[in-house]
C-alpha cells in the first residue's frame, strides 16, 4: 500500500499536479495510518489467540479468553497516550509487568518498536474519535511508514515475547 500511495504522490509532483498532489498529501497517511493499525489489531488479537491456544485445550477457557479478553476488547489492552505497554504486560500479572520492564530496559531496540506500534495506535484513536475528515495527522506517509516498520517489529516478536517466563526470577 505505502508503494503505491508513493507512486502515485511522485506522478502527481512530476506532473506539477500541485493541487492533487497537496490533497492526497493529507489524505494518503491518514489512509495508511488506519490500515497499519488495523493490521496491527488483526495480528495482536491472534498472537493472543494463539498463545492462549498453546496453554489449553479446554474449549470453554478459549471461548472465554476470546470473548471478554480479545473481541472487542483490543483498544483497552493498551494506555495508547502513555507510549508504554505497562498496562499490556500488567493484564499477565505483576511478575510478568515487572519483567517485561526490566527486558525492555535492556532492548532499547524493543522499547522504540513498542513506543512506535502505541503511537500509531494512539494517532488511529485520535484521528477516528475526533472527526476524521477534518483531523490534520502531523505525520508525512514516509514517516507513517516508518512508524508502521518499526511498530511491526514489535507486533512480530510478540509471540515470542508471551512466552518469556518472570516467575522463577521472584
Amino acid at each position: 500500500m505505502y508503494e503505491d500511495h508513493k507512486s502515485v504522490l511522485d506522478y502527481l509532483s512530476d506532473q506539477q499536479q500541485v493541487s492533487y498532489h497537496a490533497t492526497l498529501q493529507t489524505t494518503l497517511p491518514k489512509v495508511l495510518l488506519l490500515a497499519a493499525a488495523s493490521e496491527f489489531e488483526e495480528r495482536i488479537c491472534e498472537a493472543l489467540r494463539e498463545h492462549v491456544r498453546e496453554q489449553t485445550t479446554d474449549l470453554k477457557i478459549l471461548e472465554l479468553v476470546e470473548q471478554k479478553a480479545i473481541r472487542r476488547q483490543y483498544h483497552a489492552l493498551f494506555k495508547w497516550e502513555a507510549r508504554n505497554a505497562g498496562h499490556f504486560w500488567a493484564l499477565f500479572g505483576a511478575n510478568y509487568k515487572s519483567g517485561m520492564n526490566a527486558y525492555c530496559q535492556k532492548d532499547p531496540s524493543l522499547s522504540a518498536q513498542i513506543r512506535a506500534f502505541l503511537e500509531l495506535g494512539f494517532l488511529r484513536n485520535q484521528m477516528v474519535h475526533n472527526n476524521y475528515a477534518s483531523f490534520i495527522l502531523e505525520k508525512t506517509l514516509d514517516e507513517v511508514y516508518g512508524l508502521y516498520l518499526e511498530g511491526d517489529r514489535f507486533v512480530s516478536r510478540l509471540p515470542e515475547l508471551l512466552k518469556l517466563d518472570f516467575e522463577a526470577s521472584s
